[in-house]
């Protein structure tokens, strides 16, 4: 009797162990397709969506931001270049995160803000608005938006 007790508790042991990988992968696709739907990532990915960054602009590692309702903590890789913005999160998040490419000159309506000393500068994407964004004001210094922003 001692024997197939022990031989359950492994055999429930080993269940757990190969179970709970593919439970968590499961819930973190999950919290990420819902981030990408309800932040507005997909509406953005479907007309600005980009693949490479542009040559030749400063990128910002580490940025944190907001798109829509959904929060981004220090996730965010942003290239600022002449062309406008490129945004894609860190590997961890890329699941329904594709990169995108915003233009300069669908940017509207920038206001500067501030929390816990640090500077945001929030805006709409697209006429008519997709979503609200915001990002570290770094990113916009010597940019178009910047000038509005005066």
């Amino acid at each position: 009797m001692g024997h197939n007790s022990t031989g359950s508790v492994w055999l429930a042991l080993l269940l757990v162990l190969l179970a709970w990988p593919a439970f968590f992968l499961a819930l973190w696709s999950v919290i990420l397709f819902i981030m990408s739907a309800l932040g507005g990532w997909r509406r953005l990915a479907a007309l600005y969506g980009a693949a490479q960054p542009p040559s030749g602009g400063r990128q910002y590692a580490w940025m944190s931001g907001m798109l829509g309702i959904a929060r981004y903590n220090r996730t965010l890789i942003v290239t600022a270049s002449d062309a406008g913005i490129h945004i894609k999160t860190r590997r961890i998040l890329g699941l329904f995160h594709p990169p995108v490419m915003i233009p300069w000159e669908d940017i509207h309506q920038p206001q500067r803000s501030s929390f816990l000393r640090r500077q945001f500068v929030s805006f709409d994407i697209g006429t008519p608005k997709i979503v609200r964004m915001t990002l570290q004001a770094a990113v916009f210094e010597g940019t178009p938006v910047a000038a509005a922003l005066l």
